[in-house]
């Protein structure tokens, strides 16, 4: 009885090896893990998309593509390579040419099939990608993102509410500079917009200001001029605010501590008289500096009448120190002058061959914040370019002005990942995006590419189904 059970355990250990040597071997072949890995994505992420960005799943997508689609493309490939190749000494029966044609049916299938299996499975939703970026570890400073309606004035102070309140930013009775973009004399998003500086003027009224300036050096034209052509007066008249030309007037040395590229720059003397320097910028990209936001806007303040036009010794010292981004002439303007507080104006941005010759884009977003770094990389990011590779962010974080640690800005207001709107960048930048043009086409096409594989495959069954007879049993 003993000898039997013993013989019937070893038995059954046998078999059971045999069964996993078995499966062993039967896991060996490329297929059959391709067709598996695929199954497994299949039944775990069907139901739940979301669970492709489980490390196991992105594997067994990555395995299946790999190993079950491009391997079967291939083949398909140089098999229809061949017959093409005999189609020149030989000329096929009518069944040769049917074969033909299937196997460029089933090459067609699989590609489109293998094509959106990696749209689908392989390439995150950017939306899902960026809200695992911004996740706050720990909150340094806070920037807001309002949806601007027909009252910006309303969204403006909506948005400072969230810093807050004005009255943290701007002290009672103080002197305070608006900064709008006044580059020449192009309407906008080129240009700021009156309507925005204007609700910037009331609200710092509140605080009884004693004296608003809305100053800019224009790198074009005469800036006065500009201001004219592009509706300031009326602003200024409405609300008591004095127009300045920075391009000239009273000058005053500023020295720049830490500095990049300049030892100091000469400033028309409001600049330094204001308690208080708001940067009022439009949202666009830049042709050399990547993005303008509101460090950016900075370069209004150097005047033309000691830079040139358009502030050519800014670019010029900027090439001889190896700065192509002119990301070290921001910083040093930013820390010879501190912003105290940054308004982008995102309610039509400028995306392509900025910052003159883009395209316009409708996003009706204002992005406020009182530090310029935070403040310009959540409009970056909002823009799709990563604000650790954006030059004058990424010297801005290194240089002590602020952050670009997505984790260490809290954005109230508009959630990112629901404002996400990637920019075409101007020529030369796309290595600066969060996500490349490639990678948001694949994604934007994967229910396109599910379709035309559904659609192709269908064709190739009836096509298949419709001529077996004379493929499969034609006469020799």
């Amino acid at each position: 009885m003993v000898n039997h059970r013993r013989t019937t355990g070893q038995t059954a250990l046998r078999r059971f090896i045999a069964c996993i040597t078995n499966i062993s071997k039967l896991t060996d072949s490329s297929a059959v893990l391709g067709i598996l890995s695929l199954a497994w994505v299949l039944s775990r992420s069907g139901t739940k998309p979301s669970r492709i960005v489980y490390p196991c799943q992105k594997a067994a997508a990555t395995i299946s593509y790999t190993v079950l689609f491009y391997p079967l493309l291939a083949s398909l490939a140089c098999l229809s390579r061949k017959l093409v190749s005999s189609v020149q000494v030989v000329k096929l029966s009518n069944g040769g040419r049917l074969v033909l044609v299937l196997i460029l049916l089933l090459s067609i299938s699989t590609l489109f099939s293998g094509s959106a299996v990696y749209a689908s499975f392989h390439i995150i939703d950017p939306r899902n990608a960026l809200r695992e970026r911004i996740t706050p570890v720990e909150g340094v400073t806070s920037v807001s993102v309002v949806h601007v309606d027909d009252e910006v004035e309303e969204a403006l102070e909506k948005g400072i509410g969230y810093l807050g309140g004005i009255e943290g930013i701007v002290p009672e009775g103080s002197k305070v500079l608006i900064k709008p973009n006044i580059v020449r004399n192009q309407a906008p998003p080129d240009t700021s917009e009156p309507v925005i500086v204007k609700a910037v003027v009331n609200v710092v009224r509140k605080q009884n200001s004693s004296t608003i300036w809305i100053a800019d050096g224009s790198g074009e034209g005469n800036t006065t001029g500009n201001f004219q052509s592009l509706g300031f007066f009326p602003v200024a008249e409405e609300t008591g605010a004095e127009i300045v030309d920075l391009n000239h007037g009273d000058m005053v040395n500023l020295v720049v501590p830490g500095s990049v590229v300049f030892d100091s720059f000469t400033f028309n003397r409001i600049v330094a008289e204001a308690d208080v320097l708001i940067s009022v910028a439009c949202m666009k990209t830049h042709s050399q500096a990547v993005v303008t936001l509101g460090m950016k806007n900075l370069i209004g303040l150097a005047p033309g009448s000691i830079h040139g036009f358009p502030k050519a010794t800014l670019h010029d010292r900027a090439q001889e120190k190896g700065d192509n981004y002119l990301a070290g002439v921001i910083v040093d303007l930013c820390k010879a002058r501190m912003i105290d507080l940054v308004i982008i104006d995102g309610r039509i941005g400028m995306e392509g061959e900025g910052p003159h010759e883009g395209t316009p884009v409708q996003l009706d977003l204002l992005v406020i914040g009182t530090d310029p770094v935070a403040t310009d990389s959540v409009a970056s990011v909002i823009m799709g370019f990563d604000p650790e590779k954006v030059p004058s962010t990424e010297l801005g974080q290194q240089e002590g002005l602020g952050t670009n640690d997505l984790h260490k800005i809290e954005v109230r207001g508009e959630k990112l990942e629901d404002v996400l709107r990637p920019f075409k960048p101007a020529t030369g930048h796309d290595s600066f995006q969060m996500f490349s043009s490639n990678y948001l086409t694949f994604y934007g096409a994967r229910t396109y590419l599910v379709y035309i594989s559904v659609i192709c495959w269908v064709v190739t069954f009836a096509f298949l189904l419709l001529s077996k007879q004379k493929i499969f049993f034609r006469r020799p």
